[in-house]
C-alpha cells in the first residue's frame, strides 16, 4: 500500500482525550441523561409535552436546503426530543422530517463538538492534529492582533473569510460569502476578501441567476404526467419531494430515472436511463433535435412565452426598439443590483406585416428566418440555436451517453408529448466542469415543448421565494475582493487575482467545511498551508478546523436566535434559542464584536442581537402586510406573507424579458479576472468533462469515472459522527460494478485503494450490479478519519469551468485495486 499522502489528523480518541469530553458528555446531559428520552419511537411520537416540558418552534439547520420546520422538547434545560412541526391548513402536507433531523439532538450532546477555544500547540506542524485549550481572552488577542498587522501591512483584503453553505443566518450566516449582520458589517468595514463556495454553482449561476429560473413548488410535483429524477435520487436523498413523487405515481404519473447509478429512485421508475457521467447535455440536445425534426414543438408555447421568436444580430446581441431610435425607459429596481433596470424592448418579426416590430405588439411571430433590419441581417434565437446543435443527432448522442437510439428517441417523445413533464434535477447534473451548459440545454428542451410555466411542467423544483428582509443592515462600506474560495491555491502562488495584487495573509473559515466539502482537497490544503494565520469558527472538529492555527467554538442551531429568509417551505426559518449555548460556545456575531472591540471598531456592532433582528426584518413592506420581528415572537411559526398559491408556478417573472430563457444575450463570468468568454456561453451547447469523459486517453492509465452519491444518513459532513446514523452506516465504502470489480479480483468487502494523478482514498468495496459499468462512486460527507487512508476528495481537482467556477465533484478519472492483506 501506498504511504498516506495526508498529515496524521487528530483522531476521534485523541480529540476526546484532548477536550475531556468523554467525562463531559453524560454531565452535558444531565443526572440521568436526556440521550437516554431519544429513543426512535419518542422521537416520531405526539408532539404533546409532558409535565415539566415545553415546545420551542424552531428549524432543523441541515445544510440540505429543505430548513424544515422543527419542535423542539425541552426538560430541565435539556433538548430530549424533536419532531416535524405541525403546519396549518393546506400547509399541513409540506410537514416532513428525516433521519437526520430527528438526530440532531444527538449533535448538541456528541463528544466531538467543540467545547472551548482550541490553538494549534506552537512548533507543531498545521494539520498534525496537536491542540491546546487557550482561555477566549487570549485567543481573540492573538486573533485580532494577526489581523491588525495583515490589514496595517497589507490592506484590507489581506484577511479573508471564506464560508460555504452552512447557515444563512442574517445574524450569524453567510449567504453569498457575507451576507448577515456579523461577517457582512465586519468584512465590509475592513475591506475583506470574501472567499465564496464553488459547489453547486453550476446549476446556482446558470440557471437560477442568468436564466431567472426559479421552478415550480413542490407540492406542484402532484400535477405531473411524467417525471423525471435527472441527476438526483430524492426517493433517499431528498424525501420530502419523494411524498409527492409518490402521489402523483398513485394518480398514473410516470416516472423516470436518468443516472448512472442504481438509486431507490430508480428502482421506483417506469424507466431506468443508466447514462454515462457528465454527457446529459449531448442527451438533451439530441432529444431537441428529435423534437424538431419529428414535429413535437409546442409553437404557441415558443412564440408567446420564450424567447424563440426575438431577433438576434450577427454579434449575438438582441436586436431592440433602441435600434429604431426609440429611447429606452428606466424600469424597476433590481433586487440584485439595487439600481433600477432599462427597459429596451426586444424584436421580431411580423409574419403578417412583413416587418420587424416590437415584440409584445405581434400575436403570430416567425419563429424561423433569417430577415434584414435597418441593413443589418439578423435571425431568430430559434433559428440560430437550431442551427447550432444540428451534431448532435440521437445517434452521435447515442455513442457520446451510452445509451440506445431507441431509448433517446422514447425519453424525447414522452418528453414532447406526456406533459406536463417535472425535472427534478437536483445537483448531480452540476458537478462535472462542463454542466453548466446542461441548464440552458434543458431550458431549451422545455421552450420547445411547453414544459415550463404551468402546473406540473418545471425544470427543477423551486423554493417558496425569499423572506423580504433589509440587506442594508449588512454593510458598513464594500468588501474587497469577492471571488469563489477555489481560487485561493491560484491566488496564493502568484499573489494576485486577475491585474490586482491580492496578499491574503489571515484566513478566516466559517459556515462550512470546505476542506472536505469542496472538490481538488489536496491542492486547497496545500494553499492552505502557504497562509500565515488560518482560524475555523464550527461546532465540531471538522476536516478544515484540523488546519487552521486556532479553532472556536460556536453553538448549535437550537442554541442560538436568528432568522434565515431563504424559504425552503412557506414558513422562514426563525432560529429561536431552545438552550443555552454549552461549554464555552459563543456565537459568529459575539466572537465579531470581540475582535471588533480589539481593533477599536466595536461601532459596527452598536445593538443588540434583537435589536439587529428588528432592523433586518421590520421592513415598511413587510409591517404593512403583518410580517417582520413580529409576526415570529412568542414562539410564533409565522408565515412569509409573500408566498401565495401564484407563487407555486414559475412563471418567468425572474427574467428580464418576461419570458422562458435558453439563450444568454450578454454572458458575465461569475468571476472576472479578464478571462475571455466564449460565444457558446450564449446558447445550448455541449462539450466533454474536463477529464471525465470516455475518449480521454487518460483512460488508458484510470479507466473508471469517478462520482459520488449524497446518502439519506449524511448531509455533507454535518452527520459525520452521529452516533445513530454511523450504526446504520459505519464507514465510507466505494460502489464498484461486479464486473469491474471481477477483473480486479476485488470481493465484497475487500480493503481497495482508490487513486489517479490527483490523490487516493482506502476504504472497503461495495461490490454490486447497481451502478454503471466503468463508474465508481464514493459516499459524500465521510471526514478523513473515517476513511482508512486519504478522503474522496483528494481523488478531485480544483479545475473549475471559469465562467460559472462550480466544483467538479464528479470530473475525474481512477483506477480500483485491491489492497494487499486488504481481506474482509
Amino acid at each position: 500500500m501506498s504511504e498516506t499522502k495526508r498529515p496524521p489528523a487528530l483522531t476521534r480518541r485523541g480529540f476526546l482525550k484532548t477536550t475531556g469530553a468523554a467525562a463531559g458528555v453524560a454531565a452535558a446531559a444531565g443526572a440521568g441523561g436526556a440521550l437516554p428520552q431519544l429513543a426512535p419511537a419518542q422521537a416520531s411520537a405526539s408532539t404533546v409535552t409532558a409535565e415539566g416540558e415545553h415546545t420551542v418552534y424552531t428549524s432543523c439547520r441541515g445544510n440540505c436546503g429543505s430548513k424544515c420546520p422543527t419542535q423542539v422538547v425541552v426538560r430541565e434545560g435539556k433538548v430530549v426530543r424533536v419532531s416535524a412541526a405541525e403546519l396549518p391548513g393546506d400547509d399541513a402536507p409540506r410537514r416532513r422530517f428525516c433521519v437526520k433531523g430527528y438526530t440532531q439532538p444527538q449533535r448538541i450532546y456528541d463528544p466531538d463538538r467543540l467545547k472551548y477555544p482550541l490553538r494549534r500547540v506552537e512548533g507543531s506542524e498545521r494539520g498534525a492534529g496537536e491542540w491546546e485549550r487557550v482561555s477566549w481572552d487570549d485567543a481573540i488577542d492573538e486573533i485580532a492582533t494577526k489581523i491588525g498587522a495583515a490589514v496595517q501591512e497589507y490592506g484590507g483584503t489581506s484577511v479573508a473569510v471564506w464560508s460555504s453553505y452552512g447557515s444563512y443566518g442574517v445574524l450569524n450566516g453567510c449567504m453569498a460569502g457575507y451576507m448577515s449582520v456579523g461577517y457582512g458589517r465586519f468584512i465590509t468595514a475592513l475591506g475583506a476578501t470574501v472567499l465564496g463556495a464553488g459547489a453547486d454553482y453550476a446549476q446556482i449561476y446558470e440557471q437560477s441567476t442568468l436564466l431567472g429560473i426559479s421552478g415550480n413548488d413542490q407540492t406542484d410535483i402532484v400535477n405531473a404526467k411524467t417525471i423525471m429524477c435527472w441527476g438526483g435520487n430524492p426517493a433517499e436523498a431528498y424525501i420530502h419531494d419523494w411524498q409527492f413523487v409518490c402521489e402523483a405515481r398513485e394518480a398514473g404519473a410516470k416516472l423516470i430515472t436518468i443516472d448512472p447509478q442504481y438509486t431507490a429512485s430508480a428502482m421506483h421508475s417506469d424507466i431506468y436511463v443508466p447514462i454515462r457521467p457528465g454527457t446529459d447535455g449531448a442527451l438533451m440536445l439530441a432529444m431537441a433535435n428529435y423534437i424538431i425534426e419529428n414535429g413535437l414543438t409546442d409553437e404557441d408555447f415558443m412564440k408567446s412565452r420564450t424567447i424563440s421568436p426575438f431577433l438576434v444580430k450577427e454579434d449575438g446581441t438582441y436586436v431592440r426598439m433602441s435600434d429604431f431610435g426609440v429611447e429606452p425607459t428606466q424600469g424597476p429596481i433590481s433586487s440584485t443590483t439595487g439600481k433600477p433596470t432599462t427597459i429596451d424592448p426586444n424584436v421580431v418579426w411580423d409574419a403578417q406585416a412583413g416587418e420587424a416590430r416590437q415584440a409584445s405588439e405581434v400575436e403570430n411571430p416567425e419563429l424561423l428566418g433569417f430577415f434584414e433590419v435597418n441593413g443589418q441581417q439578423v435571425q431568430t434565437v430559434y433559428q440560430k440555436v437550431k442551427d447550432l446543435i444540428t451534431e448532435y443527432t440521437v445517434d452521435k448522442a447515442s455513442e457520446i451517453c451510452d445509451i440506445p437510439a431507441e431509448q433517446i428517441e422514447e425519453l424525447a417523445r414522452i418528453y414532447a408529448t406526456e406533459g406536463p413533464v417535472a425535472v427534478l434535477t437536483f445537483q448531480g447534473l452540476g458537478h462535472h466542469v462542463n454542466s453548466h451548459h446542461n441548464f440552458k440545454n434543458l431550458a431549451f428542451i422545455a421552450a420547445l415543448t411547453g414544459n415550463a410555466g404551468k402546473p406540473g411542467a418545471m425544470m427543477t423544483r423551486g423554493t417558496c421565494g425569499m423572506y423580504p428582509y433589509n440587506s442594508k443592515a449588512y454593510f458598513m462600506g464594500t468588501p474587497g475582493a469577492s471571488l469563489t474560495g477555489m481560487y485561493l491555491p491560484q491566488i496564493m502562488e502568484t499573489g494576485k487575482w486577475g491585474a490586482q495584487d491580492l496578499n491574503i495573509r489571515v484566513l478566516w473559515c466559517c459556515n462550512g467545511n470546505v476542506l472536505s466539502c469542496e472538490s481538488g482537497r489536496a491542492e486547497l490544503i496545500e494553499a492552505v498551508k502557504k497562509v500565515d494565520f488560518v482560524v475555523c469558527v464550527d461546532v465540531n472538529m471538522t476536516d478544515t478546523a484540523q488546519w487552521a492555527d486556532i479553532v472556536l467554538p460556536i453553538p448549535h442551531a437550537y442554541e442560538t436566535q436568528d432568522f434565515d429568509p431563504v424559504c425552503a417551505t412557506p414558513y422562514p426559518t426563525f432560529y429561536r434559542k431552545a438552550v443555552d449555548p454549552l461549554y464555552e460556545s459563543k456565537t459568529d456575531i459575539d466572537i465579531l464584536r470581540l475582535i471588533a472591540d480589539k481593533l477599536g471598531m466595536g461601532q459596527i456592532y452598536d445593538k443588540t442581537d434583537d435589536e439587529f433582528l428588528h432592523l433586518v426584518l421590520d421592513t415598511e413592506t413587510n409591517l404593512a402586510y403583518g410580517g417582520g420581528y413580529q409576526a415570529f415572537e412568542n414562539n410564533t411559526l409565522g408565515r412569509n406573507w409573500s408566498f401565495s398559491d401564484a407563487s407555486k408556478i414559475d412563471t418567468f417573472k425572474s427574467t428580464a424579458s418576461g419570458r422562458l430563457e435558453y439563450y444568454i444575450e450578454k454572458p458575465a463570468p461569475r468571476n472576472n479576472f479578464g478571462q475571455e468568454v466564449a460565444d457558446y456561453e450564449r446558447y445550448p451547447y455541449y462539450e466533454n468533462a474536463h477529464e471525465a469523459y470516455w475518449d480521454n486517453p487518460l483512460r488508458e492509465k484510470y479507466p473508471l469515472m469517478g462520482c459520488s452519491q449524497h446518502h439519506k444518513y449524511h448531509v455533507h459532513s454535518q452527520c459525520a459522527y452521529t452516533p445513530w446514523l454511523r450504526e446504520l452506516e459505519p464507514e465510507p465504502r466505494i460502489k464498484i460494478n461486479a464486473a469491474d470489480a471481477r477483473e480486479r479480483g476485488i470481493s465484497q468487502g475487500d480493503v481497495v485503494r482508490v487513486y489517479n494523478d490527483h490523490g487516493y482514498a482506502v476504504l472497503k468495496a461495495l461490490v454490486t450490479e447497481g451502478i454503471k459499468p466503468g463508474v465508481v462512486s464514493i459516499p459524500h460527507g465521510f471526514q478523513a478519519d473515517q476513511f482508512i487512508e486519504g478522503h474522496t476528495q483528494d481523488l478531485t481537482s480544483v479545475v473549475m469551468n471559469d465562467f460559472c467556477s462550480n466544483s467538479a465533484f464528479y470530473d475525474f478519472l481512477c483506477e480500483v485495486e485491491r489492497c494487499e492483506g486488504g481481506d474482509r
